[in-house]
């Protein structure tokens, strides 16, 4: 018997950074993904095939399988390590499809559990965004308080976005410590993100283009002030604006990763990027799932 689970990747749009020192971010959820199907079968549990060669793999799949007699196949439509938040994706599949493996009823508070455990093999102290944002669908606003994460769902019109594939990932935890190593210098950025996620709300929940773009252009060099760009990363915002796009940031960490792009024509974007040499695709948000 098999069981298979799909869980979407996400993007955060506004507010990456910030987030870390208490002020807002937002993120969607998108329509790509992971999805894992688990089989049963003799000999230890582990991966089915060739996937990605990351020794945190099988310590991933122990927090939610049992030691022996299943196996799992993993198949991906996101870049891997780009800040799409591929490692939340797996998580929340692989908390579905053992719930699932195990004839329990499917909870919000049961996939949370399991996915947030497989996270943290990853990520070693995650902030919870990734996963909370891939279990509800949607777009969620998070911001961490003294009392504890705080999650919002927010209601966007669907978005035109174009993300572009730099095609190299950066490092969260070491970009992390490099702001952190900078303040209170960049204090002053930080607080403007977050100041700019909040102005710039109602513009995404009318689906402003021209306002959305303003702040993303704001959002990205506020983003370089802080140390995260990349020259790569402003290369492909130029482009992007240049083939027409309303705006472009850095989405995620930085350091390498992706650039998202608010384009009427994403055709035109995603055209100019190729050109340009890299991967580049449309996405849409998920609906929020009940």
């Amino acid at each position: 018997m098999t069981h298979t689970a799909f869980a979407p990747g996400k993007l955060i749009l506004m507010g990456e950074h910030a987030v870390v020192y208490g002020h807002p971010a937002l993120a969607i959820a998108v329509d790509r993904g992971m999805t894992v199907t688990l089989r049963d079968r003799p000999g230890p549990t582990g991966i089915d095939q060739d996937w990605v060669n990351d020794s945190r793999l099988d310590a991933a799949l122990g927090t939610v399988l049992p030691a022996e007699g299943v196996g799992v196949t993993v198949h991906s439509d996101l870049p891997i390590g780009r800040g799409m938040g591929s490692s939340a994706a797996l998580a929340v599949a692989l908390a579905r499809a053992s719930i699932s493996r195990e004839g329990k009823v499917e909870t919000r508070e049961e996939v949370n559990t399991r996915a947030f455990a497989v996270e943290r093999i990853f990520h070693g102290n995650p902030s919870g965004i990734d996963h909370t944002v891939s279990m509800l669908g949607g777009a969620v606003q998070y911001r961490r308080e003294d009392s504890g994460p705080v999650f919002d769902c927010i209601d966007l019109p669907p978005l035109p976005i174009v993300v572009i594939d730099s095609g190299a990932a950066g490092n969260t935890a070491e970009l992390v410590e490099g702001v952190a190593s900078r303040r209170p210098n960049v204090d002053a950025y930080l607080t403007q993100m977050g100041t700019l996620l909040t102005d710039t709300l109602p513009a995404l929940r009318g689906g402003d283009l021209d306002a959305i773009g303003q702040a993303w252009h704001e959002n990205h060099w506020l983003l370089k002030a802080i140390g995260v760009s990349t020259p790569t990363l402003d290369r492909i915002v130029r482009i992007a604006t240049d083939a027409g796009a309303a705006g472009a940031k850095l989405a995620g960490a930085g350091g390498g990763g992706v650039v998202i792009a608010l384009a009427e024509d994403p055709s035109a974007v995603i055209s100019a990027a190729k050109r340009g040499g890299w991967d580049a695709f449309e996405v849409e948000s998920t609906p929020r799932y009940q």
